[in-house]
């Protein structure tokens, strides 16, 4: 089994290699250090320039380095470093992250539609009241199923600048990229964001209900 530094230098390797990480579970701890890589990668020559919150953030875990290192390191420290190295590796060696943003003007948001599509239940409409959203996957989609009060509607939990798993501010109605400060509405609308170009609306997923489930197409 994998221990925390593997799966987030594992993290890494995918995010420069342009492959959508694979999903693990991560502790408080390791979701810092997962948003600190994921920056540190799209900091290297022709990315994006970082967030002058992520240059003070990673100015302090710098510094840390230089103290005597605790019996027990955190998982943060020893992991910020090997991602650090496997981030500036590919840099050096010239790795450029294909950044995929959906086709569409600015401002307007495209659906996705597969071709051989298959409507798979992902939650239950008792469990979605109005005003409420709902996190899901099922199969290789990602997705937020949302109840307006009037309708229906479900959308894509990716988010649009470098693949990102958004995670769902239910309280506030916001998905936010644990990679970027980039926010979107639960109904997929940018919101803000801090990089040299805004990220594509999150694309909306069909959606229905039936037999007292919500459904969406996926592939």
């Amino acid at each position: 089994m994998r221990g925390p530094v593997d799966r987030i230098a594992a993290f890494v390797e995918d995010l420069v290699r342009n492959r959508r990480p694979c999903r693990f579970k991560a502790s408080p701890e390791e979701m810092d250090a997962l948003g600190a890589a994921a920056e540190l990668a799209a900091a290297r020559p022709g990315a994006d320039l970082p967030s002058a919150d992520f240059i003070a953030r990673l100015g302090r875990q710098l510094r840390s380095q230089m103290e005597p290192p605790p019996a027990h390191e955190p998982v943060t420290r020893r992991a910020l470093l090997r991602t650090a190295g496997l981030a500036a590796a590919a840099g050096v060696a010239g790795a450029v992250i294909d950044r995929t943003i959906v086709s569409q003007p600015l401002g307007q948001q495209a659906t996705l539609t597969p071709d051989h599509g298959t409507w798979r239940a992902v939650a239950a409409l008792a469990d979605v009241s109005a005003g409420q959203s709902v996190r899901f996957s099922s199969g290789p989609v990602e997705g937020v199923v949302v109840n307006d009060g009037r309708t229906i509607k479900a959308v894509s939990a990716v988010c649009t600048h470098q693949g990102c798993l958004l995670l769902l501010d239910a309280a506030a109605h916001r998905l936010r990229c644990p990679c970027h400060p980039t926010v979107f509405s639960v109904t997929g609308q940018l919101i803000s964001y801090s990089l040299a170009t805004p990220p594509a609306n999150l694309p909306a997923l069909q959606a229905r209900v039936r037999d007292g489930q919500i459904e969406v197409l996926v592939v």
